[in-house]
C-alpha cells in the first residue's frame, strides 16, 4: 500500500494537496535531461546528449563518487515513529525528503507501509553510546553504478534543535540518492555536517543533477547479479 505524501501541516500546502496528487506523475524531467551540442552541419544536423561534470555547475561532482538509482520515484518506508522535543522526528525527515522534490520539481520519493516494498528503510534511534548524528548504507553491485537499496539512520541528540532534524534528513537523502561523499564547501547541505540554514544550495542540486544526467532520455539496463557481487558502503555524520 502506498500512502499520500502530500501533507497538510507542512509549509501551508493545504489548498495544494489535491493539485498535487493529480500533478505527481507529470512532473517533466527536465531537470535532469542532458545538455544538447548540434551537429557539425550546425543547426538541424544531429545532436549528441553530453553528460559529464560541466552539464550542470556549479557542482562538487568531482569531490564524491555519484552514483544513481535505475528509476524514480524510491518507496521509502519509516520504520519507527519518534516524538521528542514536542516533535516527530520522522515528519521532519519527510519535510527534508520533500525539500529536495520542491527544489527540484521531480518526484523523488514515494511513502509505503511496509520494508518488503521498500527501496529505502529509515529508521530513527537513540544516540548513546554513538558519535553519529546518521548514517546512510547503499546497496550496489560491483562495477556498477546504480543503487538497489539504502538504509538510513537518524540519531536522536539533545543538542540538537527539533527543528534540524529536517535538515539533517535531507543531508542523508542526498547520500541515499546517490551522493557518495561529502562537498568541501561550509555552505552546502551535502558539507560532512550539513549547513548552519538547513538550505539546498545550487551545488547540492547541481550535483545530483550531474548524477541523474540524461535521465528519462538515456536508457540505463537494470542491475545484474552476473556483473559482479553485491557491496554496500556507508556514508556517517559526525554529531555536533
Amino acid at each position: 500500500m502506498i500512502r499520500q505524501k502530500c501533507r497538510p501541516q507542512n509549509r501551508n500546502l493545504r489548498q495544494s494537496c489535491a493539485l498535487e496528487s493529480i500533478m505527481v506523475s507529470l512532473r517533466p524531467l527536465v531537470l535532469f535531461l542532458p545538455l544538447s551540442i548540434v551537429g557539425c552541419a550546425g543547426p538541424g544536423s544531429a545532436s549528441t546528449a553530453v553528460c559529464g561534470p560541466d552539464s550542470f555547475v556549479p557542482n562538487y561532482s568531482t569531490e564524491v563518487n555519484l552514483k544513481r538509482w535505475e528509476s524514480l520515484p524510491i518507496r521509502v518506508y519509516f520504520q519507527t515513529d519518534t516524538n521528542t522535543g514536542g516533535v516527530n522526528i520522522e515528519n521532519e525527515s519527510r519535510q527534508g525528503f520533500d525539500d529536495w522534490e520542491a527544489a527540484l520539481s521531480q518526484n523523488l520519493w514515494t511513502e509505503v507501509s511496509s520494508a518488503a516494498s521498500a527501496n529505502l528503510v529509515v529508521r530513527v534511534q537513540a544516540s548513546s553510546p554513538q558519535s553519529t548524528l546518521a548514517e546512510t548504507t547503499i546497496y550496489f553491485f560491483s562495477g556498477q553504478n546504480i543503487i538497489t537499496r539504502a538504509e538510513m539512520v537518524i540519531y536522536t541528540w539533545p543538542s540538537l534543535p527539533t527543528g534540524g532534524y529536517a535538515g539533517t534528513a535531507a543531508h542523508e537523502l542526498g547520500h541515499a540518492l546517490g551522493i557518495n561523499g561529502h562537498s568541501s564547501n561550509v555552505a552546502d547541505i551535502m558539507y560532512f555536517t550539513g549547513n548552519a540554514t538547513d538550505l539546498l544550495t545550487q551545488n547540492d542540486l547541481n550535483t545530483i543533477r550531474t548524477a541523474y544526467c540524461g535521465f528519462g532520455l538515456l536508457k540505463t539496463a537494470p542491475p545484474s547479479r552476473a556483473a559482479g557481487v553485491l557491496v554496500s558502503e556507508k556514508i556517517s555524520c559526525p554529531a555536533p
